[in-house]
């Protein structure tokens, strides 16, 4: 194997290990480390025949630029795949802070941080979607068509992925918002009537009252729009996959 072909290999080694370390479900603590390096050497094996490669070998200096930006496109890549994941995690956050939860919060070894019981509770919901759907593999082919597209050590950003990077953090937020609405308004309403009940009857002990109707309340909306955030979650997975592939080509 000639040193050209073992600096190319490096540069695939770069973008597929730093996609995965950040990509939902490959960065998983819980994932095993040997099926990581298994697909990540199978993944690099596959990619080396679709690399728009060099011909000549490059100086030390220049290889170690080029794998920089080779980590840092494939953690770009990674990241825009997990923003449905921290879209979900945020839903959950509002939701628990409306309805008392957000006491409850405790260390998840899996996610590597305290996190909300809604949260995890959608989260995983986001897993089984993410696997019923089938979107899993659309991201790995999404990844290996980015070596078809953008030459190896020369990602470049430009004003339009920068600006499409924005938008996206701007509509993490808004799915977020949009995923909880049912459970949060209908929380704010009851907080409504409870404070009017609380002004008529002041005898009523509104704090503990509201502790036990917030929890059903939650949970009987949170069963019945399961449906439609099964839906909705498929439907921005698509987007999320169609969003890499925007912010592929505006590398290229």
């Amino acid at each position: 194997m000639s040193m050209v072909q073992i600096q190319i290999l490096g540069l695939i080694a770069c973008r597929v290990f730093s996609f995965m370390s950040v990509a939902p479900i490959l960065s998983e603590r819980n994932f095993p480390n040997p099926c990581k390096l298994i697909l990540g050497g199978g993944l690099i094996l596959s990619a080396f025949s679709l690399a728009a490669a060099f011909e000549k070998e490059v100086a030390l200096a220049v290889f170690i630029l080029m794998a920089v930006k080779e980590t840092i496109f494939g953690l770009a890549m990674g990241y825009l795949c997990r923003l449905v994941f921290f879209g979900v995690m945020i839903t959950g956050q509002f939701i628990d802070f409306q309805d008392g939860f957000i006491m409850a919060q405790a260390y998840d070894p899996t996610m590597q941080a305290s996190t909300s019981q809604f949260g995890k509770m959608y989260y995983w919901l986001a897993i089984m979607v993410f696997f019923a759907s089938g979107l899993y593999r659309q991201m790995i082919r999404g990844l290996m068509t980015s070596f078809d597209i953008v030459s190896l050590g020369y990602p470049t950003l430009t004003d339009e992925s920068i600006g499409g990077i924005v938008k996206l953090f701007a509509k993490t937020f808004e799915m977020a918002f949009n995923m909880g609405a049912p459970i949060i308004i209908s929380i704010l309403v009851i907080d409504i009537v409870l404070g009017i009940l609380s002004r008529s009857i002041p005898q009523l002990n509104v704090l503990m009252l509201s502790l036990n109707v917030k929890t059903t309340v939650s949970f009987i909306i949170c069963v019945l729009v399961l449906p439609n955030m099964v839906d909705f979650l498929a439907s921005n997975f698509s987007e999320m996959i169609q969003n890499m592939a925007d912010f592929i080509k505006s590398i290229a």
